[in-house]
C-alpha cells in the first residue's frame, strides 16, 4: 500500500467512537420516523396483530445481526457487506452482494424522503389544520430535504454522527414516555389480543407485516460501512450493532402495542389510511402541545434516518468503485473533508430522481410502499446470501463455530425466507411489484458480474482488497485475514 493511496483514497480515519457508531446504528433505524412510516406500513397488513408481528421480528433481527456481528470481528472497511463477502467468500460473491445491499440502502433514502415530503407532512397539516397544501407541494419540500442532508453528509462524517447520536437519544425517550402514558390512559382497552393472530385473521398478513417490521429494526447493520472511519472497529462496531438492536427492539414492541390499543384493535384496518395515526393517538391521549413536539422530532428522525443511509450507500459504492469495479468518478475523496463527495452527490441526486418519479406516477403513499418493499426485498436476499457467507468465511479462517456460523445463520435464513414467501402469497399491491423490481436488479447484477468476470478476471479479483489493505496500513492489525 503506497502513501499516495493512503493520502488520496482514504476516508478520515479514527473519527467515529462507540457513541458515534451507536448513533449511526439507531439513526439508520430512525425510531420515531420508523413509527411514523414503517410501523404504519406494517399495520396495513398485520392490523390489530401489529405487536405480534414485532415480537416475531425481534427474533428474526436477533439472529439476523449475528452475521454482520461475526463478520465485523474479523473484517472491516467502507464496503461493509461487500468487503465481508468479497474477502471472506470470494470476489464475485462479494461484488454481487455489494450491489444488492447498495440497492437496498439506496432505496431507504428514496422511501424516506418521499414519505416525509409527500405523506407525513401533508397528512399532518391536513388533519390538524384542515388545509390541503396541494397535489405537488411535496416536490419543493423533498427538494429542500435532500439538499440539506446532502450538505451535512458532504462536509464530514463527524458532524453527521454527532447529530445522529443526539437525535437518537431524544427519540428513544419520547417514544418510551408517550407509549407508557397512552397505555396507562387506555385503561380497560388494554388486551392480550394484539399478541395473537386473531385480529389479523390468520398468519399470512402477520408475516407480510413482519417483513416491514424486520425492516424497521434492521438498520443497525448499516454501521459496518464505517469500518474505515471507526475507532477500534473490530470492537466498537459489533457493540453498536447489538446495543442498538436491544434498545430499539424493546421500544418498537412497546410503541406498537400502545398505538394499537390507542387506535382501537378492531379499528386498525383504518390505521394506515389516516397518514398520521401516531400523532392522532398522541393528540387524543396526551394533548396537542406534546403532539406538536412529537411532530417536530418525527421530522428530525426522518431527517436523520435519511442522512444515515446516504452515508451508508455512498460509502458502499465508493468502496466498490475504489476497487475499480464501479464508475471511477465515484472513488474520489474530498481533499478537505475526507468524504466520498462524488459518491454522496451521485447517490443523493439519483435518489431524488427515483423518489420524484415514484411520487408522480404512483402517488407518494403508494410510491413509499413500493420503494420500501423493494429495499427490504433486496436487503433480505443480501442477508440470506451473507448468512451462507459467514460460515464459509470462518471455515476458511479456521475459526468455525457450529452455533454462531451455521445454526444461527440458518435460523435467520429460514425466518427471512418465510417473510419473503408471505410477501408473495397472497399477492399484495404494490409489494409484489417491488419484489419483482428487486429480483430484476439482482439478476441483472449477477449476470453483469459473471460476464465481466469472464472478460476481466484479474479486475474482479481486486474486490474488497483496497478496504483490507487500507485497514492494515492504518491499524497494523495483523489479525485481519
Amino acid at each position: 500500500m503506497t502513501n499516495d493511496i493512503i493520502s488520496h483514497q482514504t476516508l478520515k480515519t479514527n473519527t467515529a467512537g462507540f457513541a458515534s457508531l451507536l448513533g449511526q446504528s439507531v439513526a439508520m433505524i430512525a425510531p420515531l420516523g420508523a413509527v411514523a412510516a414503517t410501523l404504519t406500513g406494517a399495520a396495513e397488513f398485520a392490523v390489530g396483530s401489529l405487536p405480534l408481528a414485532y415480537i416475531i421480528s425481534i427474533f428474526g433481527v436477533l439472529v439476523w445481526i449475528n452475521t454482520p456481528y461475526q463478520f465485523s470481528k474479523k473484517i472491516n472497511g467502507a464496503g461493509g457487506f461487500y468487503t465481508f463477502n468479497a474477502i471472506g467468500v470470494g470476489p464475485r460473491y462479494g461484488l454481487i452482494i455489494g450491489y444488492m445491499m447498495w440497492f437496498s440502502y439506496f432505496n431507504v433514502i428514496t422511501n424516506a424522503i418521499l414519505f416525509t415530503s409527500g405523506v407525513f407532512i401533508p397528512g399532518t397539516i391536513s388533519y390538524f389544520l384542515h388545509v390541503n397544501i396541494g397535489t405537488y407541494t411535496w416536490i419543493p419540500i423533498m427538494t429542500a430535504f435532500i439538499a440539506i442532508i446532502t450538505f451535512i453528509a458532504y462536509i464530514g462524517i463527524k458532524p453527521s454522527l454527532e447529530y445522529s447520536f443526539t437525535a437518537s437519544v431524544i427519540e428513544i425517550i419520547l417514544l418510551i414516555a408517550s407509549s407508557i402514558i397512552i397505555i396507562i390512559k387506555a385503561g380497560p382497552a388494554n388486551s392480550i389480543l394484539p399478541f395473537t393472530p386473531i385480529p389479523a385473521h390468520g398468519w399470512s398478513p402477520i408475516f407480510v407485516g413482519m417483513v416491514l417490521a424486520i425492516f424497521s429494526m434492521s438498520g443497525s447493520s448499516a454501521v459496518v460501512v464505517l469500518g474505515e472511519e471507526a475507532k477500534q472497529p473490530t470492537k466498537n462496531i459489533k457493540k453498536a450493532l447489538l446495543i442498538s438492536f436491544l434498545i430499539t427492539g424493546v421500544v418498537f414492541v412497546l410503541t406498537s402495542y400502545a398505538l394499537t390499543i390507542g387506535w382501537g384493535i378492531s379499528n386498525m384496518p383504518s390505521f394506515f389510511q389516516s397518514s398520521v395515526p401516531g400523532l392522532i393517538v398522541t393528540d387524543k391521549y396526551i394533548g396537542l402541545p406534546f403532539t406538536i413536539l412529537l411532530f417536530a422530532f418525527i421530522i428530525n428522525s426522518l431527517f436523520a434516518g435519511s442522512l444515515a443511509p446516504l452515508n451508508t450507500s455512498s460509502r458502499m459504492i465508493f468502496s466498490i468503485s475504489r476497487d475499480g469495479l464501479g464508475p471511477r468518478f465515484l472513488s474520489k475523496v474530498h481533499p478537505k473533508y475526507k468524504t466520498p463527495y462524488t459518491s454522496i452527490l451521485f447517490v443523493a441526486g439519483l435518489s431524488y430522481l427515483i423518489s420524484l418519479l415514484a411520487g408522480i406516477f404512483l402517488t407518494p403513499a403508494i410510491g413509499f410502499l413500493y420503494l420500501i418493499s423493494a429495499s427490504s426485498a433486496a436487503l433480505f436476499i443480501g442477508h440470506i446470501l451473507s448468512n451462507f457467507g459467514v460460515g464459509i468465511s470462518y471455515h476458511k479462517m479456521k475459526s468455525f463455530n457450529p452455533f454462531l456460523h451455521a445454526f444461527a445463520p440458518a435460523v435467520a435464513t429460514i425466518i427471512l425466507a418465510i417473510a419473503i414467501f408471505y410477501s408473495f402469497v397472497p399477492p399484495a399491491y404494490p409489494i409484489d411489484y417491488s419484489i419483482i423490481t428487486a429480483a430484476i436488479f439482482i439478476i441483472a447484477t449477477a449476470i453483469g458480474v459473471l460476464i465481466y468476470n469472464r472478460k476481466h478476471p484479474e479486475a474482479i479479483r481486486k474486490a474488497g482488497k483496497t478496504d483490507i489493505e487500507i485497514q492494515r496500513a492504518i491499524s497494523s492489525d495483523e489479525a485481519l485475514p
